[in-house]
């Protein structure tokens, strides 16, 4: 029997993660369920994931945040951290971590074999992946912390809901470097606040946003390099794809921007919102953009322009 994700009009696809072979996805909604996909099946199919299935059982948490080191794979869910491969993952038998059991993660790493996490009690914490042990503690932003990003193997960055983003180095627990995005007067947009809900890093530049709009900043000169404009959108999302930044928020548009803050396309999805965005990196270049409706858009080339097609998990 075919899934019905479109049971109710408030359905939102809020979390997509792609396993090791990409050739399967399981896609998390905001009602707690799951759902496996066969990636090569829906491509062939032309016009919906026939071969989509609903995964026995309901979520047992909300997973907020997923990062994969080989076949691992590291959740920071509403309730503690999980570490587990694939199969656990799909059959719903993966082990939590004891340590912060109960906190709300939002956001995880690897550092190598090590993972870093953020959540609602405005701490960092780095965990060694095997042993499921706390190695270190960083105190880091007066909130939450939303998103946590690898720039290099020894330092990452923060970025919270007090609107600063942070360098650390992990070798040393200290702060290289801060900035707050809603300095910037040009990024600042005062009623939507300071927050920062996403982010992501790419070697020395950092792009992030959330109340102010999203901005470009380059670490080595310490300030904003350039505005990414997306009107009174809130973005959700942003990816570097090297020296491309690809962005979605609660508009239908994917929009991709040079490092110069050159706007290089603006392509309109089958989407009202978009809460994520996974890149895929295997042989099979695709895109894949999710949100509301409960839908998944797979694009198959970067310029969006040989092939675009909307999936629906389930009846239409």
């Amino acid at each position: 029997m075919k899934p019905n994700l479109k049971e109710s009009y408030f359905t939102l696809v809020d979390r997509m993660i792609l396993s090791p072979q990409e050739d399967q996805l399981l896609i998390t909604t905001n009602f707690f369920k799951k759902y496996l996909i066969d990636v090569k099946k829906g491509l062939l199919s032309g016009n919906s994931f026939a071969g989509s299935v609903e995964v026995s059982g309901e979520l047992k948490q909300r997973i907020h945040d997923s990062a994969r080191h080989g076949g691992c794979y590291a959740l920071a869910t509403n309730d503690g951290l999980t570490v587990c491969r694939w199969e656990d993952l799909v059959k719903g038998t993966a082990n939590k971590i004891k340590c912060e059991a109960g906190t709300s993660f939002y956001s995880t790493n690897w550092m190598g074999p090590n993972i870093i996490a953020g959540g609602d009690n405005g701490k960092l914490i780095e965990i060694d992946g095997n042993m499921g042990l706390k190695v270190n503690e960083y105190c880091a932003h007066n909130g939450s912390v939303n998103v946590v990003r690898k720039r290099d193997g020894n330092t990452f960055v923060s970025a919270g809901y007090d609107g600063v983003c942070r360098v650390w180095d992990k070798r040393t627990k200290e702060v290289e470097q801060n900035f707050t995005p809603s300095s910037w007067q040009q990024a600042r947009r005062s009623n939507l606040g300071t927050h920062i809900r996403c982010m992501d890093v790419w070697d020395d530049w950092v792009v992030c946003g959330g109340g102010p709009n999203l901005s470009l900043w380059y670490l080595k000169e310490d300030s904003g390099i350039a505005l990414l404009d997306m009107g009174e959108s809130i973005p959700s999302v942003v990816k570097f794809q090297q020296d491309t930044i690809i962005a979605g928020g609660n508009n239908s548009y994917i929009q991709h921007w040079g490092l110069s803050g050159n706007l290089k396309c603006k392509v309109t999805t089958k989407l009202e919102v978009i809460s994520d965005i996974i890149l895929s990196t295997g042989a099979q270049s695709m895109l894949l953009a999710a949100g509301a409706p409960a839908d998944v858009n797979v694009f198959l080339d970067a310029g969006y322009l040989s092939h675009t097609a909307a999936f629906i998990p389930g009846d239409s």
